[in-house]
């Protein structure tokens, strides 16, 4: 089967901007509240106004023509002034941060060699395609299980390969692109980010019934039976787990749960919300940050007010904004900064707000090996899950 060619298009270099952590450092938010503190203690006698850029540096228009091209795509989705399509969404933010070098036809012929491999087998099998059920567990084996598939006019049948967890850079720190869809098209091997995108580009396609949901430092796949019970397909592992076992690790609080940071089925909107979500993480990486990144987070922030990656982008780019002006004027002691800044102490107050705010969420960070070790423990899960739900699709064998 011919495969997606990735293009590892090398990365432009970061716009001078301070680069804050991805991610939300409780340790980091202190230290910040802190500084005043410390200004108390230097400078003090540092009364002289000075002068100072309030607003961001702008890059060069010209790097950033694909970005707004998308964010602008992404924009008319969410606002329905385009149909909202993921597989579209999807391909747009990754061939941004490659400056346009993807090929959309690949891409495209990619996911359909998938559905073809996914409507074969169902007939193979005996399954009716017609059914929203074996839909999705077809899609969900051909990301998962190793398949013998007979092809029309080929004597000898075809091997499907199930993708793979990429355990190299999974989280995409030192290369984001490790993150892409694209990427895992062309290498089948890829994470909780690009697996459940890839899932729901071939439910999308097939018109098949399927939701994005969220856990802490996590993405997974929702699909209902026919009674309404939800099943959670997890792609990482090819496993099918229940609620239980994702709020059994330990890191969803009842304060989360409360908020909706979790475990709640995204709709199409909240999931185009997301894709802007990725067009801004990849715009700080290869730009910074600038007005235009806190226009998206503001967008996304419409549609999903309780996104908790969006919440993370605001608060390093209000972190990022006030470093860059306090350290111009020199750092001075709070009292002084509210009487001859006013402005910048507004920043100042915007910059903690947000932070209080996530501390409200009852967000707690999971750290990279206790994430392992809590994929891997999925295995019993995935035997008693499994057995409910291939009980449902046996009943909907053609007869």
């Amino acid at each position: 089967m011919a495969q997606f060619n990735f293009d590892q298009t090398l990365k432009t270099n970061n716009y001078n901007q301070p680069q804050i952590n991805s991610g939300v450092d409780q340790s980091l938010r202190n230290r910040q509240r802190g500084m005043e503190e410390f200004n108390r203690t230097i400078n003090r006698n540092n009364t002289k106004k000075r002068t100072y850029h309030f607003d961001l540096p702008e890059p060069d228009p010209k790097t950033t023509v694909a970005y707004r091209k998308t964010a602008n795509l992404l924009f008319s989705m969410l606002n329905g002034t385009k149909p909202a399509n993921l597989k579209d969404a999807v391909f747009a933010v990754e061939n941004a941060y490659f400056n346009g070098k993807l090929e959309y036809s690949k891409y495209n012929k990619a996911i359909q060699n998938l559905i073809t491999i996914a409507k074969l087998k169902a007939a193979q099998d005996g399954y009716n395609w017609s059914d929203p059920l074996t839909r999705n567990m077809m899609i969900f084996r051909v990301m998962a299980d190793t398949m013998k598939i007979k092809f029309p006019g080929q004597e000898a049948p075809i091997t499907s390969y199930p993708m793979r967890y990429d355990f190299n850079d999974p989280k995409g720190d030192e290369n984001s692109t490790k993150q892409f869809v694209s990427k895992l098209l062309s290498t089948h091997s890829g994470q909780c980010h690009s697996l459940p995108l890839l899932y729901l580009i071939l439910a999308e396609e097939t018109n098949t019934p399927a939701q994005l949901s969220l856990a802490p430092s996590h993405m997974f796949v929702k699909i209902k039976d026919k009674s309404g019970t939800y099943y959670n397909l997890e792609l990482t592992n090819g496993r099918i787990t229940s609620d239980a076992f994702i709020l059994g690790s330990g890191y969803v609080t009842s304060e989360a749960l409360k908020n909706h940071l979790y475990m709640e089925p995204l709709t199409k909107k909240q999931t185009i919300a997301m894709t802007l979500n990725d067009l801004t993480s990849n715009y700080l990486d290869n730009i910074g940050y600038t007005t235009f990144a806190l226009q998206c987070n503001d967008s996304v922030m419409k549609f999903d007010p309780n996104n908790f990656q969006a919440l993370s982008i605001r608060s390093n780019y209000y972190t990022a904004h006030f470093k860059y002006v306090i350290d111009q004027i020199q750092r001075p002691p709070l009292e002084q900064m509210q009487t001859n800044y006013p402005k910048v102490y507004r920043l100042y107050q915007m910059r903690n707000k947000i932070y209080d705010r996530i501390d409200q969420t009852g967000y707690r960070k999971m750290p990279k090996e206790v994430y392992q070790q809590w994929l891997k423990s999925a295995e019993k899960e995935k035997r008693d899950q499994e057995e409910r739900l291939n009980k449902m699709l046996l009943i909907h064998i053609t007869k």
